[in-house]
């Protein structure tokens, strides 16, 4: 009796627990991509710029090797760190992407990049790329 009542619990356990890649990756558009990445780099939020950090096959945080995933984050959040950010051009389609021009503020300075995004898997959209700012707004 005490095995079935350990197995079942178990059992339950397992079945509650969500499965990594399971959640909603992405974003419904390229503008809301773009968005909620920038959004994620202010907050410092490692997970939601994973979840919309990608390429044509998903998220970064479910494709990449851990190792590489970690290192490349916490670049990106540190290169990309701002105070404040807007769109400043776009969308402007290329092929099978759509760019975004986008300017960042961090105290004083400021920097402009491009975004570009492309469609996943289940029509979301995913910012692949973001072009180096000349200086970085690292915190110094």
């Amino acid at each position: 009796m005490k095995r079935i009542v350990l197995a079942l619990v178990l059992l339950a356990g397992c079945r509650s627990a969500p499965r990594e890649g399971t959640q909603v990756t992405g974003a419904a558009s390229p503008r809301a991509a773009v968005d909620r990445l920038l959004s994620a780099i202010h907050d410092q939020d490692l997970q939601a710029l994973g979840a919309v950090w990608g390429d044509k096959r998903g998220a970064a945080r479910d494709i990449m090797q851990r190792d590489e995933y970690d290192q490349r984050v916490i670049i990106m959040q540190c290169y990309f760190s701002h105070d404040q950010s807007r769109i400043l051009t776009g969308p402007t389609t290329k092929v099978d992407t759509v760019l975004f021009t986008v300017e960042l503020t961090k105290g004083a300075l400021r920097a402009t990049t491009t975004a570009k995004t492309l469609q996943g898997p289940a029509s979301r959209w995913y910012v692949l790329t973001m072009d180096p700012v000349p200086q970085g707004l690292c915190r110094r």
